[in-house]
């Protein structure tokens, strides 16, 4: 199964860590039972926990099955004694490491588990600016990318360079924005906006690596459009560099060009023998230019397909990097289009509409299945039902 080492990797990370059992709230919409049937993130934590032992179970079974069954069982009977639940963890993991250290793909596919859900989690609120901003310094990056380039192919092809270059992106927001981010954590709800687009990204890249068929899409169009722009600001930079670096040359043609047309002109006479002169030349310095650009093309045809790949790998990178929307100055927004980085797309009107508390059951609706509500008892059609409320019984 592709991912597995990286999936048991980020399982054992969210049994250590409760919290990122939560991450699906993030998305889930209001829960009302009497009219929905619960989705995982509907759940409480000790229904998920134990749904994350069980996934736990099968990926030790398919990724590391020389890992006693004992150990696995200890695990589940710490349950509910959290202490003793973290130390059996531990000696689960020494276990795993025991297991994988043999293979140098299978090793750094775990680790990588570990340290990226580490990377989304690690960082809150309370803890201050710094602990978000360190996990994007470079060393951290750096290994984080010697991981996905080790675990080979045990993650799909091509998810190591997007999510490498996703990290790269959120590395040159983060540049960008460090003063307002400083200055600001403590103060609105900017480090909540940061810590929940964390968040959200970390579901984003697991999906990526784990070959989600729903990340491994087209790229959407706003990806395309940024990866172009990035393109052209490639092409720019190269042309000014090519410039600067060979201006000298470029003045060297033009002034044989210019000195030839000055010495016909002068030596001829006759507007006829003029024209008939200049014609000659611009046809010969046109023929030498179709053959030196025909000679270029040819050296750089290879160039244009790596430029093609290249502008893929990042559009595909870009759809799915989820940075944080907060506003930006004008000097900001100057600052992103220089390092290439996107401005978070975002709808201000909708995002501004506050989650209800209730929801509204549509007008003669039937009873949830498994309720029959006595006859003036139940809701009347088009009530509001409170999340968790009582099913009414007969």
């Amino acid at each position: 199964m592709a991912g597995s080492a990286f999936s048991l990797g980020w399982v054992m990370a969210q049994l250590f860590d409760a919290r990122r059992l939560t991450i699906d709230e993030l998305f889930s919409p209001p829960f009302n039972p009497l009219v929905q049937l619960p989705l995982i993130a509907d759940l409480d934590l000790a229904r998920r926990r134990e749904l994350a032992l069980t996934d736990l179970g099968d990926l030790l079974a398919d990724i590391a099955p020389g890992v006693p069954s004992e150990m696995l069982n200890a695990v589940k009977a710490a349950v509910g004694n959290e202490s003793g639940f973290a130390a059996r963890l531990q000696d689960l993991h020494q276990a795993i490491f025991d297991q994988l250290v043999p293979s140098d793909q299978q090793i750094s596919a775990y680790q990588l588990g570990l340290t990226l859900s580490d990377t989304c989690w690690l960082p809150t609120v309370a803890n201050g600016a710094e602990t978000f901003m360190v996990m994007f310094q470079r060393g951290q990056v750096a290994a984080l990318q010697a991981w996905l380039a080790s675990a080979g192919d045990t993650i799909p092809a091509g998810s190591a360079g997007i999510v490498g270059h996703s990290l790269e992106n959120w590395q040159q927001w983060i540049e960008v924005n460090t003063q307002a981010i400083s200055e600001n954590w403590t103060t609105g709800s900017q480090a909540a906006q940061i810590i929940k687009a964390l968040h959200i990204q970390s579901m984003a890249w697991h999906s990526v690596l784990v070959g989600d068929p729903q990340t491994g899409g087209a790229p959407s169009m706003s990806a395309w459009l940024q990866a172009s722009s990035a393109v052209v600001r490639a092409a720019r930079t190269v042309t000014v560099s090519v410039l600067r670096r060979f201006w000298w040359l470029l003045l060297l043609i033009v002034a044989v060009i210019a000195g030839v047309l000055a010495i016909v002109i002068v030596s001829l006479h006759g507007a006829s023998q003029v024209w008939t002169s200049i014609l000659w030349v611009g046809g010969s310095v046109g023929i030498s230019g179709a053959g030196l650009a025909s000679t270029v093309g040819k050296a750089l045809s290879g160039v244009g397909s790596e430029v093609w790949d290249a502008a893929r790998a990042d559009a595909a990178s870009w759809n799915v990097t989820w940075l944080p929307t907060l506003k930006q100055s004008r000097g900001q927004r100057r600052g992103l289009d220089r390092a290439g980085v996107a401005m978070p797309e975002m709808n201000p009107g909708l995002e501004a509409v506050a989650r209800p508390a209730a929801l509204t059951l549509r007008p003669g609706a039937p009873p949830p299945l498994g309720t029959t509500p006595a006859p003036g008892t139940g809701p009347e059609p088009g009530t509001a039902l409170a999340p968790g409320s009582p099913t009414p019984q007969a």
